[in-house]
């Protein structure tokens, strides 16, 4: 990022040890090397590997913005090697959760941007999977899923780093002696005892959507050709974005599972960690479309991440679900997206601003780099524009010249817009804070309307107190909201807390899949089935579900505004979300 803020120090790890900058909250420690703002460069000594793992678990939770909004207490197993930690589930965006990241029901430390498209800019370390020795050559595979005998499957498993349907944990940092035990069950192929010890390992941790996952797909295994499905989640560069997802669709199958799956076939997961990277992404599209047994992919979290893959899942004709790329770039015969387009959100603002707080001259702050923030600026633009208003200039929030309290400064006394619009990605969230801040050091008749995207929402964006009063954003997904409300109740039990858009989002993405599923259950049939999915309300999130023929869902963003006493807000927070009543 460009800005130093004061709420975040770089940290590019010790002179012996280094590694890729990354940005840290002020007041806490680096994720990956533990050092300490103030600490020296030279190292000077080892720090043990515990202390880094529970530090990384302690960043990953508190500061991913897991927005679960009540605290989720992450009860991590007794091994000694762990120190355990506490978990908020924040589903609304983390601070890192910059790329878009939508506030869920709870404000976590994830940022909404995180939404899928900033991600892209992380600068986080990412696993590239290994050439696996099953791997095909990349011919196209439309068959019906294929049987494995029992004794087989332990063999035929993919053992890549960075994938695992049970074989190994995507979780490193956090410890839980059940789930280690029956990783090595399920490594064994007896999954009756991995099934026995992964379901001990989610008492243990109600909150942790991966061993619930892996407690599923040992059970689906017992039984005669699972039925599976791929996740793709950014762990190394947004893990708390990663567990978000992943918890909409460990509860969605659960949900199948419990009710006896499809023609006695269970729904099996296999999770995979592409960082973000879109350079990773495709190389993990290439996994997956090499995989004949996966009929579907839930996925990828950035937008710039689901640009990549879609190429090579369009080609093998594997059809891929996005619950949280919003940006138009993407679009394909074998795409679809539960969350709503940035399109859609860009049409909500301009209305709500034309038409409800009759402005009619606008600043646009985005980044130009970002195809999730350059999207929502254009949609923005030309809606406003079509209803009579004016975008007067578009400000560039990654110039590390632009300055935040001269430029809105300049704005004011020069009368030069009655609103500013905040389309930042997840890099540069800091940033359209810092003009909240400005904004808010305006006298009150000068200051300017505040409306943005996604990214902001957040517990970060709350944090900022009375300067982010009465900013407008549009969101996918609120769990106050009328239809949303049983979801959300259901999740709260599920979760400890309450979950945001992702968690919502994944959940009906892995719906729409469940409910494709028919008596040829094969990459082709599945993909014409979604292209007719209607589902009501009571077997989504909240809104229901059918796609246009772009893949689109038919739904639209909805208005939350950040008021002192909102309904959802992180835990001694003065201010929360709302729903703005139109």
């Amino acid at each position: 990022m460009s800005n130093n803020t004061e709420s975040n120090w770089k940290c590019e790890g010790y002179t012996e040890e280094p590694h890729p900058s990354i940005e840290v909250e002020w007041d806490q420690k680096c994720p990956i090397c533990n050092r300490e703002r103030n600490s020296p460069k030279h190292k000077g000594g080892k720090f043990p590997i515990g202390a880094v793992i529970a530090a990384l678990s302690a960043v990953a939770v508190l500061g991913g913005g897991y927005w679960l909004w009540p605290n989720l207490v992450s009860q991590n197993s007794t091994d000694s090697s762990q120190e355990s930690t506490e978990q908020t589930i924040t589903p609304t965006p983390s601070p890192n959760d910059q790329t878009g990241e939508k506030l869920g029901s709870t404000v976590s430390s994830a940022s909404p941007s995180e939404k899928a498209d900033s991600s892209q800019e992380s600068t986080e370390q990412t696993i590239t999977p290994k050439p696996s020795p099953n791997d095909q050559t990349g011919e196209k595979v439309d068959s019906t899923v294929p049987s494995t005998p029992p004794s087989e499957k332990a063999t035929t498993q993919k053992q890549l780093e960075g994938f695992s349907q049970g074989e190994q944990t995507l979780f490193s940092g956090t410890g839980n002696v059940n789930r280690d035990r029956g990783i090595e069950a399920f490594q064994k192929g007896d999954y009756s005892k991995a099934a026995e010890l992964f379901k001990k390992a989610t008492e243990a941790d109600r909150n942790d959507p991966e061993v619930l996952i892996y407690y599923n797909n040992a059970l689906a295994n017992q039984k005669p050709n699972p039925i599976t499905l791929a996740v793709v989640v950014p762990i190394d560069s947004r893990l708390t974005s990663a567990q978000e997802m992943l918890r909409g669709v460990a509860q969605a199958q659960n949900k199948f599972n419990n009710s006896g799956g499809f023609n006695d076939q269970l729904l099996q997961i296999a999770i995979a960690n592409d960082g973000n990277k879109p350079e990773l992404s495709e190389k993990v599209a290439r996994e997956l479309v090499n995989d004949s047994s996966i009929i579907g992919v839930i996925g990828h979290n950035s937008s710039s991440a689901s640009q990549a893959g879609l190429a090579v899942y369009e080609e093998a004709g594997l059809p891929m679900i996005s619950p949280t790329s919003t940006s138009t770039s993407l679009s394909g015969k074998a795409f679809f997206r539960t969350v709503p387009s940035d399109a859609a959100a860009g049409e909500k603002l301009a209305n709500y601003a034309y038409n409800k707080l009759l402005i009619d001259n606008a600043v646009i702050f985005y980044n130009p780099k970002s195809s999730y923030s350059s999207s929502l600026k254009e949609a923005f633009e030309k809606n406003f524009d079509s209803l009579g208003g004016q975008v007067i200039r578009s400000v560039d929030l990654s110039d590390p010249e632009f300055d935040a309290k001269i430029d809105i400064t300049r704005i004011a006394l020069k009368k030069e817009a009655q609103a500013a619009l905040l389309f930042p990605n997840t890099q540069f969230t800091s940033v359209a804070l810092e003009i909240t801040k400005a904004n808010s050091q305006l006298e009150t008749e000068e200051r300017l309307k505040l409306l943005g995207g996604d990214a902001l929402y957040s517990p970060t964006t709350l944090k900022a107190g009375a300067s982010v009063e009465d900013l407008i954003l549009a969101v996918p997904w609120f769990a106050k909201s009328p239809l949303s409300q049983d979801f959300s109740k259901m999740a709260e039990k599920q979760w400890g807390g309450l979950v945001n858009w992702r968690t919502a989002m994944s959940f009906d993405a892995t719906q729409a899949f469940i409910n494709a599923f028919s008596s040829n259950i094969s990459r082709s049939e599945v993909l014409q089935q979604l292209q007719g999915i209607n589902l009501s309300s009571d077997k989504t999130s909240g809104s229901p579900l059918e796609f246009t023929s772009e893949g689109e869902r038919r739904s639209e963003p909805i208005l939350v505004k950040a008021t002192q006493g909102g309904s959802v807000a992180p835990n001694n927070s003065k201010f929360g979300f709302d729903i703005v009543r139109e």
